[in-house]
């Protein structure tokens, strides 16, 4: 009886005591539970893979190829991927081989001269965005180079970071008018609205210079993959709910292409607040940016659920939650 009075003693003290922080524990444990529900990856299966496959001229090719989508987080995904000390990007952040076919590094061997020794490293990867621009034919330049060079298309993994285009469109005027100068002194006087509108009702992409629009016609572009490379894996990550949660992406990412895991500490990039100022249309642009995008995201939502044999998702779950489809 005495030790259960002191028992109970024990538990009120410590519930007078640590209220501020049995409350924030309540908290985290709620937060926690919203990530490991949203992004659950206990499902994700590794990855067969022959290094000596991607060994070519002494040189380690990349067996990972992340293909965008620009303004979707692939520089988020680009610092986790650095996290592993056992994979490599090359000498450049982005490569662009397979979508500037002007390019001098359209040679195979300029472009493997780019990747380490490959007694140095596990796996090498591409990161450029690039690679999903609709303007290119970068999906069939990608697998020439693999049968060129005899790699197994069934060891390739394809990494595409994705993000519904109401949300995308924000990051790209922001990208347009406070990094890029190189657009005509007359677009910077658009707001956000008139902004929008100018890419939603343009007919070509010739005076879409940076393929803001069709950057956004995922079913388009990813059927392209598909058709190319059908016995490839796909991974997709809906990076709103990856930006906080990415841990479990490092996680996935560990078991799939079985290496040591490591544990991100912090928040490896964060995008600076979209710069789309309080404006009265501010509701009715994205409303009709939802519009205009429903067809070519049903589209790829389709894709993905025909194709999930050789597609996996982070999160596993709800992927298209946000996207009010």
């Amino acid at each position: 009886m005495r030790k259960v009075i002191l028992v109970l003693m024990a538990v009120v003290v410590a519930l007078i005591v640590g209220t501020r922080d049995r409350t924030a524990s309540l908290a985290m444990i709620k937060v926690m539970s919203t990530d490991k529900e949203q992004l659950d990856i206990s499902n994700m299966p590794p990855l067969n893979y022959t290094k000596a496959a991607f060994c070519k001229r002494g040189r380690l090719s990349p067996s990972i190829l992340v293909i965008g989508v620009q303004k979707c987080g692939t520089t988020t995904l680009q610092g986790i991927l650095e996290k592993f000390s056992t994979i490599h990007s090359g000498k450049e952040k982005e490569h662009h081989m397979f979508d500037h076919p002007e390019s001098e590094k359209r040679n195979d061997i300029n472009y493997l001269e780019q990747f380490p020794l490959c007694k140095t490293y596990k796996r090498s990867f591409d990161n450029t965005p690039n690679y999903t621009n609709p303007e290119t034919i970068s999906a069939t330049r990608i697998k020439e180079y693999a049968i060129r060079n005899n790699m197994p298309l069934d060891q390739i993994l394809f990494i595409a970071m994705v993000r519904p285009n109401h949300k995308r469109l924000k990051s790209a005027f922001t990208h347009e008018f406070s990094i890029n100068d190189n657009f005509p002194p007359a677009w910077r006087k658009f707001n956000y609205s008139d902004w929008v509108r100018h890419h939603l009702h343009i007919e070509t992409n010739k005076t879409d210079r940076m393929q803001v629009k069709s950057r956004g016609y995922y079913g388009k572009i990813f059927k392209s993959y598909f058709k190319e490379f059908p016995q490839s894996t796909f991974l997709f990550i809906e990076s709103t709910k990856a930006f906080s949660s990415q841990q479990p992406i490092a996680d996935a990412l560990s078991k799939m292409l079985g290496l040591p895991k490591v544990t991100i500490k912090k928040i490896v990039w964060e995008y600076k607040q979209e710069s789309v100022k309080p404006e009265a249309s501010l509701e009715e642009d994205t409303r009709m940016v939802k519009e205009y995008f429903r067809p070519h995201e049903l589209e790829f939502q389709k894709l993905l659920y025909d194709n999930n044999n050789r597609v996996h998702t982070i999160p596993q779950h709800n992927f298209f939650e946000s996207w009010e489809l």
